[in-house]
């Protein structure tokens, strides 16, 4: 009887856990980063802190650290608009990801780590 009764307590919390909408950043390795970044328009942010920022980020990156990722409404309109996002490990800009997509955002990318974009970031074709 008790194992009846788990059961149905299973069933019922993945039943209650489908019907809740979760929303994740879309993940991208760094080459679909550095794809998306040749779309125009796009904007790049960095939503480490200004301090981490000031040692070192992409090029053309903006900061808004994470917790402030909200105040981009007032900037960036176009919900449609793909943004780019990374930080240190990739949490900060899941959850800026997450963020953004609850404040109707469409097209949010998280490039995770910026040691391996950095690493991998192409360099301007000169002119």
């Amino acid at each position: 009887m008790k194992h009846i009764l788990k059961y149905k307590l299973l069933i019922t919390i993945l039943s209650l856990t489908a019907i809740v909408p979760i929303s994740y950043a879309r993940n991208v390795s760094v080459q679909q980063f550095w794809q998306l970044q040749q779309q125009q328009p796009h904007v790049i942010i960095d939503v480490r802190t200004p301090t981490e920022f000031s040692q070192g980020h992409i090029t053309s990156a903006i900061n808004i650290p994470y917790q402030d990722i909200a105040t981009i409404v007032t900037a960036y309109k176009d919900k449609d608009q793909p943004i780019l996002l990374y930080c240190k490990s990739g949490r900060r800009a899941e959850i800026a990801a997450t963020t953004l997509q609850e404040l109707g955002y469409t097209a949010v990318y998280n490039g995770r780590n910026y040691q391996d974009l950095k690493a991998t970031q192409p360099h301007p074709i000169p002119k």
